[in-house]
């Protein structure tokens, strides 16, 4: 018994792949490759921002380090107790020339003839470790008033003396003497001396 078997039967054929299947495999290996071209990009990218977070951290910590050293070595400025002092009394000063321009102007030519010889007297005749922050005198010189600072108590009677060996003030006593110890200044004291009335000795 003979079996045929029939070799142009069409499942026997080999055909050729349709041109579409080729064309979708391709874009898909096409598709595959740019997904993961754009993820190491991506990665990439991620990995550069990274390493640039990291080192904004470190020179961040760094500039830190180096304000707070800054902040150490220059200290916040403090105030200079001898200038401001200075200043108060060059302020007080200047007020005490300006009162006695306006006495002045309201004295008649005789008291102010006084008065003048009296400030005259007192400017050429000064003691070291001696000044004066405020000189007040009324009634044609009948009362004077000083107000001072000396850098020791003990130099305070040497300016007595002095004001009254050079007779600056036309033989008047001091009847008061007022002294206070200057807390933030060693040995410094503030004085104020007052004369008596004249008719009043």
């Amino acid at each position: 018994m003979r079996q045929q078997i029939n070799l142009y039967q069409d499942i026997l054929i080999e055909k050729p792949e349709p041109l579409q299947s080729r064309l979708a495999f391709i874009l898909l290996l096409l598709t595959i490759f740019f997904l993961a071209l754009y993820s190491g990009f991506s990665y990439w990218q991620v990995q550069d921002l990274t390493a640039r977070v990291d080192q904004a951290r470190q020179q961040y910590q760094a500039e830190s380090q180096r304000i707070s050293e800054l902040e150490a070595q220059y200290p916040e400025p403090r105030k200079n107790v001898l200038l401001v002092e200075k200043i108060k009394r060059l302020e007080q000063e200047i007020q005490s020339q300006n009162a006695a321009l306006h006495y002045f102007s309201e004295q008649d030519p005789e008291g102010n003839g006084k008065i003048l010889a009296s400030l005259n007297g007192l400017a050429q005749n000064s003691l070291r470790g001696v000044w004066l922050r405020r000189v007040r005198m009324s009634a044609r010189g009948a009362e004077v008033q000083l107000a001072g600072s000396a850098v020791e108590a003990e130099r305070i009677p040497d300016y007595l003396s002095l004001i009254g060996e050079q007779n600056i003030f036309a033989g008047k006593v001091f009847a008061r003497l007022k002294v206070n110890r200057v807390e933030k200044q060693f040995n410094q004291v503030d004085f104020l001396l007052e004369s008596t009335v004249e008719g009043g000795n």
